[in-house]
């Protein structure tokens, strides 16, 4: 749990010797049976009943001794006190009391781990304490009740609290009994000038809400200018009247697979902040810090919605193909009169809040082009690839294009190698938004269905009969030398060799027919006048 320790200390002068210091307000206290409307009843016990809210939410009433009229606000649930007795103050001895009025309770009084007490008496001395005494972890209503303690002066530590604490109550000082009069109570209606041993303090706390992340992507190709948007919205914190914001920064470190980081635009509640009250910071660490002017502004926008919409340029393909994002939001404040002059505006050293991380995935398709005939590679094919009509379909097989084509890094053609490979690196896949708490998430849905186009063969070669060939991306570059599609070219048709056509066969074989007949009537002429010759 993050916790940022106050540097201030709230002193608080009650009557009787009573105190009780809060961190926003007085931690005043409550009814009760006493011995009479006189003497301390030294056999009593009595409770702290605690009322939780986040700072400035339960307007301007402070609250009262007794928890009567009733404050309401926005409560904080999960925080559990502990109160823990000084020993070496007896409060039925009147001498005890003398100087409790001027008490000073230090930041540090509950220790670093907010479990160990440390004060010093109004007489010098060091207070010793006994065992703590915690409350239960106040409910959805930020109430929680320390019950049966006995007469004494408690050092109250707000000693766990949930994630979304980000500055925790100040330590104050209760005593039972408490003194309900006009000195110590903010309410004058209330007061009785009875002693009170059940005791209602109000501590606030500043609670920033994780922030929340999404992502989208414009264009489906690597390397087109602010393709992925992250909207990242956030709740503005209630703070106590008395404190200012001493910074306000969102922030976005983009993972290495992303480059340009900008900022689109900052809004609260859906209309655009005044350009003097925030600075961007562009770059691979994005940014929004909000200046003076806009610090302030924000405090009068309690529980209002910002949202910084940062964009950025997808450049590689991971192994995983897989890039995750976090935001964070830096806030803090403080007892000052007025926000500082120059408050951060990129990325202080305090842990931040993170968001939910977001993923982009993303994959290569690598074409083989080939001589249908021969299997050989073929150089020189070019390629352009759209988005499919159902990009998400069971079997790509029918995909059927749509739009125009898919620029990758600047390029809307591909080109095949001296081995006959397209390379295309670098197309969408899925997005998906993780819950709040993961360190990453992974986009459900593993490929997408995209359209290849062959819009030029190798000088000798015909275009396919069809040229529009659906493929199936995945998620994550194309293992090795392998490839994800194979598209063929067959050869020009060219005009007949002379006589080696259907033609010059029929020719050549009259010409041997007509050889042959001449051959056989050669012979029988010879043989006729053999014949005469002889008769």
């Amino acid at each position: 749990m993050t916790s940022i320790s106050r540097s201030l200390t709230r002193r608080f002068a009650v009557a009787a010797g009573a105190i009780v210091l809060g961190l926003f307000g007085p931690g005043l206290a409550s009814t009760a049976s006493a011995a009479g409307d006189g003497n301390i009843n030294p056999d009593a016990t009595g409770s702290i009943v605690i009322h939780k809210y986040e700072s400035g939410s339960q307007g301007t009433n402070v609250g009262s001794a007794d928890g009567n009229p009733a404050v309401t606000g926005a409560g904080v649930a999960g925080v559990v006190f502990t109160a823990f007795p000084i020993t070496n103050l007896d409060l039925t001895t009147q001498a005890d009391w003398n100087g409790l009025g001027g008490l000073t309770v230090p930041a540090d009084a509950c220790g670093a781990d907010f479990n160990t007490p440390s004060l010093r008496l109004p007489s010098g001395t060091a207070a010793t304490f006994g065992p703590g005494s915690p409350s239960p972890a106040t409910n959805a209503s930020g109430e929680a009740t320390i019950s049966n303690l006995p007469v004494k002066a408690y050092l109250v530590c707000e000693t766990t609290a949930p994630e979304t604490v980000k500055k925790k109550s100040a330590p104050f000082v209760v005593t039972i009994p408490f003194p309900n009069n006009l000195a110590n109570n903010s309410e004058q209606d209330s007061f009785d000038n009875n002693w009170l041993y059940n005791v209602h303090v109000y501590p606030k706390n500043t609670v920033v809400l994780a922030p929340t992340k999404a992502a989208s992507v414009s264009a489906n190709g690597l390397g087109t200018d602010s393709q992925v948007s992250f909207p990242v919205t956030a709740k503005i914190p209630s703070i106590d009247f008395d404190d200012q914001f001493t910074h306000f920064v969102i922030s976005d470190p983009l993972d290495a697979a992303y480059t340009e980081g900008k900022v689109a635009s900052v809004e609260i509640d859906g209309v655009a902040v005044d350009p003097t009250h925030y600075t961007v910071t562009e770059g691979q660490t994005v940014s929004v810090g909000f200046t003076r002017a806009g610090l302030a502004a924000l405090k009068t926008r309690a529980n209002a919605t910002v949202k910084v919409t940062f964009t950025a340029t997808a450049s590689t393909v991971p192994a995983t193909g897989v890039i995750n994002n976090i935001a964070n939001i830096y806030i803090d404040t403080d007892r000052l009169g007025e926000p500082p002059a120059n408050p951060p505006v990129t990325p202080p050293s305090d842990p931040p809040t993170p968001s939910n991380p977001v993923a982009t995935s993303w994959g290569e398709v690598k074409i083989a082009k080939k001589d249908k005939d021969n299997d050989k590679p073929l150089s020189g094919a070019t390629f352009q690839v759209y988005n499919a009509v159902d990009p998400y379909a069971a079997d790509c097989a029918q995909a059927v294009k749509t739009g125009a084509p898919i620029s990758v890094n600047g390029a809307t053609s591909f080109t095949s190698n001296d081995s006959g490979v397209v390379s295309i690196a670098g197309l969408f896949v899925d997005s998906k938004a993780g819950e709040a708490g993961q360190a990453s998430v992974t986009p459900d849905r593993t490929k997408r269905c995209y359209v290849i186009v062959e819009t030029a063969a190798p000088a000798g070669y015909v275009l396919p009969g069809a040229a529009d060939t659906p493929i199936t991306v995945t998620a994550g570059p194309t293992a090795g030398g392998a490839t994800d599609v194979t598209v063929t070219n067959g050869k020009q048709l060219v005009p007949g060799l002379p006589l080696t056509g259907a033609s010059g066969r029929l020719i050549l074989m009259g010409v041997g027919a007509a050889l042959v007949l001449l051959a056989v009537g050669s012979a029988l002429v010879a043989r006729y006048r053999e014949r005469r010759a002889r008769a």
